[in-house]
C-alpha cells in the first residue's frame, strides 16, 4: 500500500495549533486557577519554607513557604492578560495612526509620522521603563508603558499598506460611484489590513510577555504581594543555587509563553502568505 503523503498544510497546520493551543491551556488553567490549587497564592507557611518540589507542593514553596505552583498559575493571568491587553490597545492605536496617515498623506502624514519616528529613536525597553517609574506601579501602568512604546511599529506597517492599497483600481471605483473617505478606509481598505494587523499582534505578544516580566522583575508592575513571574523571579534570585526551582518554574512559564507566541505569529505569517511577507 502506497504510504500517505503529508501535504504542507497539515504541517502549518500543526504548527499554528500547537503553540495556540498551549497559550489556550495556560490561558484556561489561569481562569480556573482557584480550583486546580488547594493553597492560596499569598499563603504564608512558616512550617513548608523552601520545601522542595513533592507530593504536597509539585513546585515546591518560596522562602515564605508559599506553593510555587499556586503562585505561577495564578501568575499566568497577569502575564498573558497584560500582553494580550496591550496587544490590542498597540494595535487599535497603531491601526488608527497607520490608516489615516497613509491614506490622506500630505502634512498630516508628516505630522504623524514624525511622532512615530520620536517614539522609535527611544529604546523600547527604557522607554517603558522611564514610563513605569512615572507612573503609579501597577499593571495599569505596565499596559500603559507597553502600548505607548509599541503602537508605533503597527503604525508604521499599516501606512506602509496603506499607501500601496490606495492606488488600487478599487479604490478609484468607490470613490467614482460616490462614496466617501470615512466609508472607503472603514469599508475598503481597514479590512485589508486586518491580516497584518492579527500577524503583528501574534509576533509581538511574545515581547510583551518578556517586557511585562521585566518591569515586574524590576518592582515597577504588579506590586506584592500579587503573583507575577518576573516578580516571582525577582523576589527569590538569591535562593538560584541553593534552591532553584523558585526560580526555574516562573522562567519556564515566561520561556514558553514567549515561545508559542512568537511561533503562532510566524505560523500566521506564512499562512497568509503575501500578506505576511511585509513584516
Amino acid at each position: 500500500m502506497p504510504e500517505k503523503i503529508k501535504s504542507p498544510e497539515s504541517g502549518n497546520n500543526l504548527k499554528l495549533l500547537l503553540p495556540a493551543g498551549i497559550i489556550m491551556f495556560l490561558f484556561v488553567i489561569s481562569i480556573v486557577a482557584p480550583f486546580l490549587s488547594i493553597y492560596a497564592p499569598n499563603k504564608i507557611d512558616l512550617d513548608s519554607i523552601k520545601e522542595s518540589p513533592g507530593m504536597n507542593h509539585p513546585f515546591g514553596t518560596d522562602s515564605k513557604g508559599r506553593d510555587v505552583f499556586s503562585r505561577v498559575i495564578y501568575g499566568a493571568k497577569t502575564s498573558i492578560g497584560v500582553a494580550v491587553a496591550a496587544a490590542f490597545v498597540s494595535a487599535f492605536i497603531g491601526f488608527f495612526v497607520g490608516i489615516v496617515s497613509g491614506y490622506f498623506g500630505g502634512r498630516l502624514d508628516t505630522v504623524l509620522m514624525s511622532a512615530t519616528d520620536f517614539i522609535l529613536s527611544f529604546p523600547s525597553l527604557l522607554l517603558a521603563i522611564a514610563i513605569s517609574v512615572v507612573l503609579p506601579p501597577g499593571i495599569y501602568t505596565v499596559m500603559i508603558a507597553i502600548s505607548t512604546v509599541s503602537w508605533t511599529s503597527f503604525a508604521r506597517l499599516i501606512r506602509g499598506h496603506v499607501l500601496t492599497l490606495r492606488d488600487m483600481p478599487f479604490v478609484d471605483a468607490a470613490r467614482a460611484v460616490g462614496c466617501g473617505d470615512l466609508r472607503i478606509l472603514l469599508l475598503h481598505i481597514a479590512p485589508l489590513c486586518v491580516p497584518l494587523g492579527l500577524i503583528m499582534m501574534g509576533i509581538k505578544m511574545g515581547g510583551f510577555v518578556l517586557t511585562e516580566a521585566t518591569l515586574s522583575f524590576l518592582g515597577l508592575g504588579a506590586q506584592p504581594p500579587a503573583p507575577t513571574w518576573g516578580s516571582m523571579i525577582s523576589a527569590n534570585r538569591a535562593y538560584v543555587l541553593t534552591e532553584p526551582w523558585m526560580v526555574i518554574f516562573p522562567g519556564l512559564a515566561i520561556f514558553i509563553t514567549a515561545l508559542c507566541f512568537n511561533m503562532a505569529g510566524e505560523s500566521l505569517k506564512d499562512r497568509l502568505g503575501a500578506t505576511g511577507d511585509r513584516l
